[in-house]
């Protein structure tokens, strides 16, 4: 049983490093090197973005499985009682975890509309842009508020 729960930890906490680390690296790093470059990285631009939804997509499924498996075979874990502020902070965690998945379905769905948008306006391309770009924001915000409750749950 104790492996188990350690290759859950393992697997949770990669998934966790590969999809938040890609989204950081996105914002914090790629987003101003395609800034500086202007319009001549945009085709770069939209491959890097692309390439990068397998690895969010790879990486929402672990978190689900291997966070269902460690909540239920969690000892203080109780269905529905928020008594305690390690059940609040996973219910916190729960919450940003289905914001992270949502915001995940809207980059998909906003990468789809920079790919059509790529060859024609560009003022509809750049408002697509700064929608991703706002997405990536929100999802790193749900992302390390998942991660703090996270280590706050593990303090507890």
């Amino acid at each position: 049983m104790d492996f188990v729960l350690w290759a859950c930890r393992a697997v949770h906490l990669i998934s966790v490093v590969v999809w938040l680390g890609g989204l950081i690296f996105l914002n914090a790093v790629w987003k101003p090197i395609v800034e500086h470059h202007d319009a001549t990285a945009t085709r770069l631009n939209l491959e890097t973005v692309m390439r990068f939804q397998p690895f969010v997509w790879s990486s929402l499924w672990p978190l689900l499985v291997t966070g269902l498996l460690l909540m239920l075979l969690s000892p203080r874990f109780i269905w529905f009682d928020y008594s305690t502020w390690w059940t609040r902070l996973l219910a916190l965690k729960q919450v940003a975890f289905l914001a992270l998945a949502f915001f995940a379905w809207q980059l998909m769905k906003v990468s789809a509309q920079l790919e059509k948008t790529r060859e024609g306006h560009s003022e509809e391309f750049a408002g697509w842009w700064l929608a991703y770009s706002k997405l990536v924001k929100r999802s790193i915000v749900a992302g390390s508020v998942a991660l703090l409750s996270g280590a706050a749950m593990m303090v507890l």
